[in-house]
Order: C-alpha cells, then sequence, then structure tokens
C-alpha cells in the first residue's frame, strides 16, 4: 500500500519506518498528494493538513489521523492493521473497500485504545490509593516525629537554669535560642560551695539531635565534675578527659568557664577553644578574656590555662555562642564582638534582663533578610553594689 505521510520532520523517520516494516510504501508530500497514494496519514497538526485532506476527499482517498502524542506507538498499529487489512481485501475494489478497511482500522485502534486507557486508568487508580496509604503514613511519622522533637526540646529547656542564687551579690539574665527546635548550645550557674559560683557556656559542633544529646551528657559530667575540683582549669581538664571517654561521633565541644567568690568577686576564668567572652566594666570600659586550651572531646592529656581578675559593681560578663558573634547580615559582615560592645554601649546603667534583651534585638536587626545559621545563646551576669 502506497501511504502519504504528513508528518513533523523529528519524527517522519520513525513513522515511516514502522509502515515501511510492514510492506507499506511511505510517499513523500511535496505540496500535494502524490498520485500514486492510496491513503493519507497525518500524525499531528500541521499547517497543511486541511488542504491535505481536502486533496484526499477529492480523490476519494481514506484520510487516518493519528495524535503526536503516541505519534510512534499508534503508527506501528495503524501499519500492523493495514497490512493486515490489505492482505484480507487486496482483491477489493479500492475506492469503497479502501475506506472501509481505514474506518474498521480507526475503529479497532479505538477499541485497543480504550482498553489500553482502561488498563492504565485501573493501574493509576491503584498506585493512587498506594500513594495515599503511603503519605498518611509519612504524615503519622512525621507527626510523631515533631511530637518527640517538642518533647526533646522541652527536656534540652529543662537542663537550663530554671532560677539564679538570689543570694549572691550578681543578677543574672540570658537568652537561648536554638536553630532548630533543639540545639547543640549549653549553658549554667551552679554554687560549687558556699562563697563560690561555677558559670559555664559551652557550643557542641553540628545541630540536631546529635549534639543535643551530647549537651544532656555534659551538663551531667560539669554537675559531677565542678563538685569535685576548685579551679576552673582542673575544671576543663577532667571535661575534657570525660568527652574523650563518651565522644565517638566525631563532635567535640567548645566551654568556658568562670568560677566567682561571691564574697570578694574574684573570678577565675578557663576556655577551651570557645570564642574569647567580654566583661564591660561599669565606666564604659571592656577586656576581652582569652586563655589557652583546645576543645573538648579531641585530644586527652591536655592542659588549660587559667588567668584571674576582679569584678566591680556595675560590671558586666558577657557569655555567649559563636552563633551571635559570627552572625552575618545581608552583606555578609559578621555582627562581632563590636557589635556585642555597641549594643551594651548604648544601653549604658541598663540592667542584664535588658541588656540581654536589647543586644538580642539588635541581632535581629542586623540579620534581617538572612536565614539564621547556628544556635544563638547569650548569658549577662552583672555585679550588684550589694545585695
Amino acid at each position: 500500500m502506497n501511504i502519504a505521510l504528513a508528518v513533523a520532520p523529528d519524527l517522519e523517520t520513525l513513522v515511516a519506518d514502522r509502515f515501511s516494516s510492514r510492506g507499506h510504501a511511505c510517499l513523500r508530500i511535496e505540496g500535494e498528494l502524490p498520485a500514486e497514494a492510496d491513503c493519507l496519514v497525518i500524525v499531528g497538526e500541521r499547517p497543511e493538513s486541511a488542504s491535505l485532506e481536502a486533496e484526499a476527499a477529492a480523490a476519494e482517498l481514506p484520510v487516518l489521523r493519528i495524535a503526536a502524542e503516541g505519534a510512534l506507538e499508534a503508527a506501528a498499529a495503524a501499519a500492523w492493521g493495514l497490512a493486515r487489512a490489505d492482505d484480507y481485501f487486496m482483491d477489493a475494489a479500492r475506492a469503497d473497500a479502501r475506506v472501509k478497511r481505514l474506518e474498521d482500522i480507526r475503529v479497532k485502534m479505538a477499541e485497543q485504545r480504550s482498553a489500553e486507557l482502561a488498563g492504565a486508568n485501573e493501574l493509576l487508580e491503584r498506585r493512587a490509593a498506594d500513594l495515599d496509604s503511603a503519605l498518611k503514613l509519612l504524615d503519622g511519622a512525621n507527626r510523631q516525629l515533631i511530637d518527640e522533637l517538642n518533647l526533646a526540646s522541652e527536656l534540652q529547656i529543662s537542663l537550663l537554669p530554671k532560677a539564679y542564687p538570689s543570694d549572691a551579690p550578681i543578677e543574672f539574665a540570658h537568652k537561648f535560642i536554638p536553630l532548630d527546635k533543639i540545639g547543640g548550645d549549653f549553658f549554667d550557674v551552679v554554687r560549687i560551695d558556699g562563697r563560690t559560683l561555677a558559670l559555664v557556656i559551652a557550643d557542641v559542633s553540628g545541630h540536631g539531635v546529635g549534639p543535643a544529646l551530647v549537651t544532656a551528657m555534659f551538663k551531667s559530667s560539669f554537675g559531677l565534675v565542678s563538685k569535685t575540683v576548685r579551679s576552673p582549669s582542673r575544671l576543663m581538664a577532667s571535661l575534657n578527659a570525660e568527652m574523650n571517654n563518651f565522644l565517638t561521633t566525631g563532635h567535640y565541644v567548645t566551654a568556658f568557664t568562670a568560677f566567682i567568690d561571691i564574697e570578694t568577686l574574684e573570678m577565675r576564668y578557663c576556655s577551651a577553644g570557645h570564642p574569647n567572652q567580654l566583661l564591660v566594666r561599669a565606666d564604659g570600659g571592656s577586656e576581652e578574656l582569652a586563655t589557652m586550651g583546645f576543645l573538648l572531646g579531641m585530644i586527652t592529656d591536655m592542659e588549660y590555662e587559667e588567668k584571674t581578675l576582679s569584678i566591680g559593681p556595675g560590671d558586666t560578663l558577657i557569655l555567649f555562642t559563636d552563633g551571635v558573634f559570627e552572625s552575618a547580615n545581608s552583606e555578609g559582615g559578621m555582627f562581632g564582638r563590636e557589635g556585642i560592645l555597641r549594643s551594651v554601649a548604648k544601653r549604658a546603667g541598663a540592667g542584664p534582663l535588658e541588656l540581654s534583651n536589647g543586644l538580642f534585638s539588635d541581632l535581629l536587626e542586623w540579620t534581617e533578610g538572612t536565614e539564621p545559621s547556628d544556635d544563638i545563646t547569650i548569658l549577662m551576669a552583672q555585679a550588684l553594689e550589694s545585695l
């Protein structure tokens, strides 16, 4: 059978191959239907489709239209059908029989297509039901995860101080904002004897559940070790030993601790890889609290440097994690210690609660338009004139 093909160039060869494979001769259309064509097959929409169909009607040639979507499969089916029909009706009159053959093929193809679509629809319905079941399971798992994270968040907050010593000439305030529901920051204020307060702030590497679990272990270790040692440097060495015993996940901890004599307001302090903390004097001057000491949980048998200074009435100790001074604005500039000192300076004479709230407010203004990247923890400790 001579088939005149009207098909997009990118499909022409592939469609022609399918008709040729069934013994049909595919004729190229050069502006008009070839005179020797037995039928016209149009694949998809072409600008000249209407005129070609008009020519085919005038020549009493059958026309088979195939959608561009699924054209190759439909062409293969049409080629098979035309070949089969041609075998059965080779001797029939070409004019009427040709139209009937093509109509029969169309009907069969429509029936086959309908059956295929029905099967595909049934499969899609099953897949949709399976997907719905999977989504319900996933939703349940997500709800459980959210509930567990909320519980973990409550438990982590319960590790933080619920109240501060009221019989010491020092007033405290803090801000604790984890990046996720739970974070890797920790701080505490404990009385280790009748006249000494121990302050600690720590930051576990990473974010999420793992670091949060490490903070719980750190709190336990700090509570136990602080009862048996009386110096910040020995405390850090003992905590490092403890961290090395149970940290097998690659996490590490930075920490800063200070022991304050509440009678003399002498403060001894020590750092383990933690950012230099700040002391702002009542007269507006400031000092960075820097000591030598390596991260906790990385190397055993480390020694830590310890320093001593005196705190006066109105002096404010500012403890923070790197989520504060490393917070960047939309241009990539870090808030830095300069930002902390600017925030405190413009609130000169304020108490620790106002200072911590103000520092957090300034930090939010600085980072406006950016996504937070770390936990934020601030602990303010201000020496009073007297109790």
